[in-house]
């Protein structure tokens, strides 16, 4: 199931807004039949923050602890240099 975080704006910045988006992702994925990966994917989002990107691959792990996360669409610097901050992508 690929999840597209252009639906979620194109700055996600905040803990909280985060916690937001887990909650609509959820309810996305919750329609689906999760039996694979889960795949976020950041095409056209210009700007993410450690503190969005931590709390909500943090949140989506803790709910679907079975399904790996990979994440695609890094082919903005600043999307990637965040993921890879925090050793969630190499």
């Amino acid at each position: 199931m690929t999840l597209q975080m252009i639906k979620f704006g194109v700055i996600l910045n905040s803990r909280s807004a985060a916690r937001e988006a887990v909650l609509r992702a959820k309810q996305i994925l919750n329609g689906t039949v999760v039996s694979n990966d889960i795949e976020i994917n950041f095409s056209g989002v210009r700007i993410l923050t450690p503190s969005f990107a931590d709390e909500f691959v943090k949140e989506l792990r803790s709910i679907y602890p079975n399904n790996p996360v990979k994440f695609s669409g890094l082919d903005n610097n600043v999307i990637k240099d965040t993921l890879t901050s925090l050793g969630l992508v190499k």
